[in-house]
């Protein structure tokens, strides 16, 4: 494969089919990996795999995303995006040491871990009895996941309508979220993943998907649209 320049020497590797489907239109550079000459991180040995769905526009731009926030940090990271034919969760991909870092959302994620408590959760808010049901939903979330994994909180921007829909799950805030191994990130690291996930809107991360599709090429409309 071949290597996208980021105008720094910036250690991303992308594990996938080439030619990714954004409404059959983006691809993405395949297998560039670490430049040669670059020193690995000591504290940070491993690269970190973000895991996705390779048919999910949304999932790509998320992806890259976290995918381009990540080496400013000195960090190693693949992003490897699966087909969505998979039978695991994205949650059971990182339980079980496939990925470290998933991209899903709070009510999809509360249906998966504790699908009782998301019918219910769903028929509180519906009947008018949660104040807040975003905020409500991320902490019954954070509650359900097991104690090895963390997420930070969640951005504005909603998400994952395509797997909520095909899976009939239960009618929740959608609030689009990172999840990863607790131990994995340093704080400089965190703060970087929570800011880009606050600061995202689901406006925002609609026209970034047109945005890719128009220009074929969901990395370069990423690295324009986070701060430099």
């Amino acid at each position: 494969g071949g290597v996208e320049s980021h105008g720094m020497s910036r250690p991303i590797r992308r594990t996938a089919s080439l030619t990714l489907a954004l409404a059959g239109a983006v691809s993405l550079a395949g297998c560039a990996d670490a430049e040669p000459g670059r020193t690995p991180d000591r504290h940070n040995p491993r690269p970190v795999v973000l895991s996705g769905s390779a048919s999910s526009p949304e999932q790509l731009i998320l992806g890259e995303l976290y995918l381009q926030t990540l080496p400013a940090q000195e960090r190693e990271v693949i992003l490897d995006l699966k087909s969505e034919t998979e039978e695991r969760t994205r949650l059971e991909r990182l339980r079980e040491g496939d990925a470290d870092l998933v991209i899903g959302c709070t009510g999809m994620y509360l249906s998966n871990l504790d699908p009782l408590r998301a019918v219910d959760l769903s028929a509180e808010i519906e009947a008018g009895d949660v104040e807040d049901p975003a905020d409500t939903t991320y902490r019954e979330y954070l509650g359900a996941l097991s104690g090895g994994f963390t997420s930070p909180d969640p951005s504005s921007a909603q998400g994952c309508a395509d797997i909520v829909a095909r899976e009939q799950m239960p009618d929740l805030p959608q609030s689009i979220v990172p999840t990863y191994n607790r131990e994995l990130f340093d704080r400089e690291e965190q703060k970087a993943i929570t800011d880009v996930t606050r600061f995202l809107t689901t406006d925002e991360l609609a026209t970034l998907i047109e945005d890719a599709r128009e220009k074929s090429s969901a990395s370069s409309v990423v690295e324009a649209w986070l701060p430099s």
